[in-house]
C-alpha cells in the first residue's frame, strides 16, 4: 500500500563512500551493499535543487549510476537495472541486485555502440532471458541478454510506412524501442516503436533460443 507511506532509502556500497557505479568495471564485478535513509523525501521548496533527494543520499556516501532508466523484477527475486550511459564506453550497463544477498553485480557492460547502443527499457522473459531496448540513435535493435552475460541482436526496427494503417507515413527506422513485456502465458512479446507510436507482437518458438 504505497499510499500509506513508508521510508525512502538510497543504495550505498558497503565499506566505501560515493562509489560511481557508472564507471568502467569488468562484467561480473560484485559489490556488497547497504542502504542509507533519506530523511526528507519531499522537497518543500520546488525552486531549490532538483537533486534534493540525491544530495541527501550522497552526503551519507551513497552510490550513483549513469542515467538509470529500465528496471525489472524477475529470475528468482532479482532486480535488473539499466544504466543507459554507464561503462567505460558510455554505451550502457546492466546491473542485477539480489535483495536476499544484499549484493549488486554487473551482468553486462557494452564495449561500444556496435554491440549495444544505450539500452533503457528492459523486461525478463518467462524463461529467464532479458530483453533490452536501444535508445542511441541510428539503427535501433531489441537485444537479448542471457543471465551469463551473452548478448545478441533479436529484432531491428525497419518500420517504413506509406499510409497502410491509420494514415501513418514516414521512415521511422531511427525511432527507439520501448515498453517490452510478455503476455501472461509467455508466448507473445509486445514492444513499442516510440515514433510513430505503434505496438508489435512477436511470438516464438522461444524454447529454442536465449529468450
Amino acid at each position: 500500500r504505497l499510499s500509506a507511506g513508508g521510508r525512502l532509502f538510497m543504495m550505498k556500497v558497503k565499506g566505501r563512500i560515493k562509489v560511481d557505479l557508472g564507471d568502467d568495471y569488468r562484467n561480473g564485478t560484485t559489490f556488497d551493499v547497504e542502504w542509507v535513509p533519506i530523511a526528507r523525501p519531499d522537497n518543500p521548496d520546488l525552486r531549490s535543487s532538483d537533486d534534493f533527494v540525491w544530495d541527501q543520499g550522497r552526503a551519507q556516501g551513497a552510490a550513483t549510476f549513469a542515467r538509470l532508466e529500465g528496471c525489472w523484477y524477475g529470475n528468482e527475486r532479482k532486480i535488473y537495472v539499466v544504466s543507459t550511459d554507464g561503462g567505460g564506453s558510455g554505451e550502457g550497463q546492466i546491473w542485477v541486485y539480489d535483495p536476499a544477498a544484499e549484493t549488486i553485480a554487473l551482468l553486462f557492460q557494452s564495449p561500444g555502440k556496435d554491440v549495444l547502443n544505450k539500452p533503457d527499457h528492459i523486461t525478463v522473459s518467462p524463461r529467464g532471458g532479458l530483453v533490452l531496448c536501444e535508445d542511441g540513435g541510428g539503427d535501433e535493435f531489441l537485444h537479448g541478454l542471457t543471465t551469463d552475460g551473452q548478448i545478441f541482436q533479436f529484432a531491428q526496427n525497419t518500420v517504413r510506412l506509406r499510409g497502410e494503417r491509420n494514415r501513418l507515413s514516414g521512415d521511422f527506422t531511427g525511432s527507439e524501442w520501448a515498453g517490452p513485456c510478455y503476455s501472461p502465458d509467455g508466448q507473445w512479446l509486445f514492444a513499442n516503436i516510440y515514433d510513430p507510436g505503434i505496438t508489435v507482437a512477436i511470438t516464438g518458438p522461444w524454447q529454442s533460443g536465449g529468450l
